[in-house]
């Protein structure tokens, strides 16, 4: 990928509001990594700050069903505990479960396969019968704890990835399982919403869809069988599975756009267009240890994807919140490649930004045009009471030349704030690589860290021009008295 080191002049032209409100589809919710780890003291503290900042209202999580949280006992009694104590923390944040229903616990499992550090079982029930009783009592639980109304704001969701190595079934099997655990769920209150089938790259959406259009024997009820439609892409040629090492190829963020568009195809030819589409799972990348996550150039894409999604999808569940995170052991060294917004230390990174951002465009969606071609340039503007806020992105699209550029904003208000992401400014990985890396970081390095964490800001005039290289965002307010 080639750059040019100097600066394109551009002209943005703000425009009339347009009568349309912004989309906040970057703050419906987000992935933590597995359940258990909601029983830590700082992983919940870093959902707070997702929740109060970010404004995201949802939890998903895999595992809640995971042995670590000792649902089935040897002798097949059931035990809700801790799993409600992980449903409680969530719930105190101001967040609500999006309710992963997985993995199988091992007293029930028909075979040993299991995947990640924490042993997602993924074998499909050895006696379907036992399946369809632990889903009953444990919704009877949780009606019993929170009550009905409360689980009427939640999504149930039916496993994860079954397409991959999160499902040693055949697809088949899936559909028996969605199917049982559906019917039984929705026995217990036909309100509650159950959906699938999260899988990986958009895969099944036509199959699942034709599936849950008629009722079977396993879910008699007359189709759409599901609520909401769920599925998970990354920019990356490597799956999951296989990525652990982190060397992973990228792909421009233009692939998700047109697989998400093709999924609400498939879910509207064959259920309706009133189905919810959630991109439960995304990221610049599958790989778990892969550098692009801490970059600065995270945030451009970021807000590229949420903006060319938001008239598509539903709903964004982005992987991951924290670097608390344990699918491939734990990782302690402040930048390692982790999906998370906030890394172990509770840093943020740009990524985090990026969703601040986004979340800060609120109210009434403001027409914006670039004067000429703007290559990766990308922009959208709200105005909310007296507030006017403008987002620009220079996306570093990994299969096209980069090129910085010099932006005048016209039509603007005479005097605005700038925040702007850029290596050291919003985004500490850079600093934390000058510093040479540090496995282990002393207390000054931290706190330096978290001061190379906070965005460039100053002050913008109507004559005033903003450069953006490759893979910074910024975000201006003019405050109109």
């Amino acid at each position: 990928m080639n750059m040019e080191k100097t600066s394109k002049l551009l002209s943005l032209v703000i425009g009339q509001e347009t009568g349309e409100t912004a989309n906040s589809l970057g703050s419906f919710g987000i992935n933590s990594c597995h359940a258990a780890l909601w029983l830590r003291q700082d992983l919940p503290l870093h959902f707070k700050r997702l929740r109060d900042e970010l404004g995201m209202r949802y939890v998903r999580c895999h595992g809640i069903l995971n042995d670590e949280l000792g649902l089935v006992a040897a002798d097949g009694s059931f035990h809700f505990e801790k799993v409600l104590r992980v449903l409680e923390r969530i719930l105190a944040n101001d967040q609500v479960p999006f309710l992963e229903l997985s993995d199988m616990p091992g007293t029930l499992a028909r075979s040993g396969e299991s995947v990640c550090h924490y042993r997602f079982r993924s074998a499909p029930p050895k006696n379907w019968t036992c399946w369809k009783s632990l889903i009953e009592q444990f919704f009877k639980a949780l009606i019993d704890r929170f009550g009905r109304q409360e689980l009427c704001r939640w999504y149930f969701e039916v496993w994860n990835e079954p397409d991959i190595s999160f499902w040693s079934g055949t697809r088949e099997e899936y559909f028996k399982l969605y199917d049982l655990t559906r019917n039984v769920i929705k026995l217990q209150d036909r309100r509650f919403r159950v959906g699938g089938p999260a899988t990986s790259k958009t895969a099944w959406i036509e199959e699942f869809c034709r599936h849950v259009a008629q009722p079977t024997l396993d879910d008699p009820t007359e189709g759409p069988r599901c609520d909401f439609i769920s599925t998970h892409a990354y920019p990356s040629d490597v799956a999951f599975i296989d990525a652990a090492d982190g060397k992973v190829k990228l792909q421009s963020a233009d692939l998700l756009p047109e697989l998400f568009l093709r999924a609400r195809r498939e879910v509207n030819r064959y259920l309706s267009s009133a189905v919810p589409l959630f991109i439960g799972e995304w990221n610049s990348s599958a790989g778990p240890l892969a550098f692009n996550h801490d970059e600065c150039a995270n945030a451009a894409f970021i807000v590229k994807t949420m903006t060319e999604l938001s008239s598509i999808c539903a709903g964004s569940l982005f992987w991951n919140g924290s670097d608390i995170y344990e699918e491939c052991g734990f990782h302690h060294v402040p930048f390692h490649g982790g999906y998370g917004l906030l890394n172990v230390n509770g840093i943020p990174k740009a990524s985090f930004h990026a969703f601040r951002f986004l979340h800060e465009i609120a109210g009434e969606r403001v027409a914006v045009n670039w004067k000429d071609k703007t290559g990766t340039l990308g922009a959208i503007a709200a105005q909310q009471d007296d507030v006017l806020r403008i987002l620009l992105w220079n996306y570093l699209d990994p299969e096209k030349a980069a090129r910085n550029y010099e932006i005048q904003i016209r039509n603007s208000p005479n005097y605005g704030i700038c925040e702007q992401i850029m290596p050291e400014q919003g985004s500490a990985y850079e600093y934390w690589r000058s510093l040479g890396a540090p496995e282990f970081i002393s207390l000054p390095e931290l706190i330096a860290l978290e001061r190379a964490s906070q965005p460039r800001r100053f002050a913008l005039g109507r004559s005033d021009t903003i450069k953006l290289a490759p893979g910074e965002i910024a975000l201006i307010t003019y405050t109109q008295l």
